[in-house]
């Protein structure tokens, strides 16, 4: 065999579509489990008020947007015929912040001034550590209260960060789900992926592969893709190819969760974002009636995900009730809808942007000698960490 992909996910089926369309027919993908529990995972459901009226909603509990400069993405989706399921949106609807002591207008114009000092920093270090080190103790807790994703990108290099913010297309959804795009990519490779078959093991041997599967199968390629999730690529023994597991050390594992709440009357709030301080940190208005009551990630995501939902469901409704004026009670929800992953994505760590004495970052030079032995790595954010926690920053052209 010639190519050789592990991991059925987005990533894969990316790779596996380019490989077809190079007629290059020669290659399987091996998935340790059904693509259906891949975290793009969109979820069409009808729900029922308690007057009998009736809503169709539909839910993404993984990843639910993505923005038309996502280059690979893009392709991807033309590849699949999916363009005309396309949906723009505004990201710059109006948001409101809770922050004791201060109005809404008040932590928001706050809140900009200092994110507008940390982006005029110029060092390679995380956006936490160059925030740490250049605010008092206030406004750092401000910034990071009422930055909605703050556990998303904290951990970003800040260059890298603030040029991924800077490179934002137009937003877009999917009408039908963003499961689309695995349906649809694994309907055309379907002779080509063999579902509940975890590879344990792969050696390298004088430029060949040999790969061993759950099932005591062995396989013998040419080129490898490990397309799997940080997590499951770190649970692979690696043999003869020691760079692997030291490019896999510069990545670390983020959570996330995402917990949906219907309510069974309209809720009056004249903002789509509401951040800051309140136990889910960060919500989004999909309708009147339909809100992700919870958007966090990282350690967040975990705190959440050890609670039961009813306690931050109704941290909530109190926050709401309290900062405009309304009498929600936990009665008036209705059907909730709450995912959960550990090992959702991953950023790049601090080592990845060591530079040696020939000026090339430590990660870019593993990347390299890995490439020269044939073994293409999506597990990691491409280029130095763009996009870390988008879809595209895992597809990579072949």
């Amino acid at each position: 065999m010639k190519h050789l992909i592990i991991g059925g996910g987005i990533a894969g089926l990316h790779i596996a579509l380019q490989l077809l369309d190079k007629n290059e027919n020669d290659f399987l993908i091996l998935e340790k489990a059904g693509y259906n529990e891949s975290k793009i995972f969109s979820i069409k459901d009808t729900i029922k008020r308690k007057d009998g009226t009736t809503e169709e909603v539909l839910i993404e509990l993984g990843p639910s947007v993505f923005h038309d400069k996502q280059v690979e993405l893009m392709k991807l989706i033309k590849r699949l015929n999916l363009q005309n399921t396309f949906e723009f949106v505004n990201p710059k609807e109006k948001a409101y912040y809770v922050y004791p002591g201060m109005t809404s207008d008040e932590a928001k114009k706050k809140w900009r001034e200092i994110k507008k000092r940390v982006f005029e920093e110029t060092t390679n270090e995380t956006l936490e550590e160059a925030s740490k080190r250049i605010l008092n103790d206030e406004d750092y807790k401000l910034l990071k209260t009422c930055w909605g994703e703050w556990y998303e990108v904290k951990d970003d290099n800040l260059q890298v960060l603030k040029k991924s913010l800077k490179e934002e297309g137009n937003y877009i959804v999917m009408k039908g789900g963003l499961s689309q795009i695995i349906e649809k990519a694994t309907t055309l490779i379907k002779d080509k992926i063999q579902f509940n078959n975890k590879v344990i093991k792969v050696s390298y041997n004088k430029n060949n592969y040999t790969v061993y599967d759950s099932h005591n199968n062995l396989y013998n390629c040419e080129k490898i893709y490990l397309c799997a999730n940080l997590k499951g690529a770190r649970e692979i023994e690696f043999e003869g190819i020691n760079e692997v597991n030291e490019y896999l050390s510069l990545g670390k594992i983020k959570h996330c969760l995402r917990c949906y709440t219907y309510f069974n009357k309209p809720i009056n709030i004249p903002y789509k974002f509401i951040m800051g301080n309140f136990i889910g940190k960060y919500s989004i208005k999909y309708s009147d009636n339909l809100w992700l009551v919870a958007y966090p990630d990282d350690i967040l995501a975990l705190k959440l995900y050890n609670m039961r939902k009813e306690w931050f469901i109704k941290d909530w409704i109190e926050m709401v009730n309290k900062n405009f004026h309304l009498s929600l009670t936990y009665d008036d929800t209705l059907n909730k809808y709450c995912g959960y992953w550990e090992d959702a994505y991953c950023t790049l760590t601090p080592e990845f942007y060591e530079i040696n004495s020939e000026g090339i970052l430590k990660g870019e030079k593993l990347r390299n000698e890995l490439n020269s032995k044939n073994i293409l790595i999506t597990s990691l954010p491409k280029d130095k960490g763009e996009n870390t926690a988008w879809m595209e920053g895992h597809l990579l052209e072949i």
